[in-house]
């Protein structure tokens, strides 16, 4: 979804070009222009080309806006390229990058009447995302200190380990030193990550064990948590509610976890 800020939608390809880079720029610190488009015969378009490379995620960006009430045609793109290679989204960095062709767009409002642009179908459409380990690790770590910041408890250090399952799945296992006053203690999490053909992942199997009576009160105050989250779905990314049916996708493990999977409209 990419929201205009705009009542009417865009008549020319300069404007539809000033409208997204606003309205990419209010999500993401960037230096330049983000968007660059090429007109055919607009609303024909050769190219939108997104480069977000070495983004910063905002720190109070605005939720995504949703379509309400009926959608209408609105663009014919040839290519559409979107990288986004060291995107900051807060403590970790990802890459991402996505390319189709004959892309299809529709335009809606959503609730304050503000036109609003979305992906409907398109062709031979290939997308990736990885993270490096080392920044999930400090993804985790972070999570885990602001809970543990609660019960007066420091985490000194997470080391991740991750296992490849299948192609749709993963066996984690995190293990963290935790300190309260003079007590310290190694506490092991694990747990299981699978990933559907529409990037819902889910966790489950969570459990925690530690030496010591530490490390048991450590586990028995992140056990509460486990139980919201054990079994519950997650979108990794938000998709188009059109015709994009993802096929091929795959989980990999090495230096980085990595997604990738083609798209393409219903056959």
């Amino acid at each position: 979804m990419f929201p205009l800020h705009t009542a009417n939608f865009p008549c020319s390809a300069s404007e539809l070009e000033r409208l997204l880079n606003h309205s990419l720029q209010r999500i993401f610190s960037i230096e330049a222009d983000p968007v660059s488009i090429r007109d055919a015969s607009y609303p024909h378009l050769k190219e939108i080309r997104v480069s977000l490379d070495g983004a910063r995620l905002q720190l109070n960006p605005p939720r995504p806006r949703s379509i309400s009430g009926k959608m209408s045609p609105a663009l014919r793109v040839d290519r559409l390229s979107l990288s986004a290679l060291a995107l900051s989204l807060g403590p970790a960095t990802i890459d991402l990058s996505l390319s189709a062709r004959a892309v299809n767009f529709v335009q809606g409002k959503d609730a304050d009447a503000q036109s609003v642009l979305s992906l409907e179908n398109a062709s031979d459409g290939k997308m990736e995302i990885s993270i490096a380990q080392t920044d999930l690790e400090a993804l985790i770590a972070g999570l885990a200190q602001d809970q543990a910041s609660k019960q007066g408890i420091t985490i000194d250090g997470v080391q991740l380990k991750l296992r490849q399952k299948s192609a749709h799945s993963l066996i984690a296992e995190v293990h963290v030193r935790a300190r309260k006053l003079f007590l310290s203690a190694s506490i092991l999490v694990t747990g299981q990550l699978d990933l559907d053909d529409q990037l819902n992942s889910k966790i489950s199997g969570l459990n925690c064990t530690g030496d010591g009576a530490f490390a048991t009160l450590a586990c028995g105050i992140l056990k509460p948590h486990f139980q919201k989250i054990d079994g519950r779905e997650f979108a990794l990314m938000s998709l188009p509610s059109g015709e994009i049916r993802l096929r091929d996708v795959r989980l990999t493990v090495g230096d980085k976890l990595c997604v990738t999977a083609e798209f393409g409209a219903v056959a």
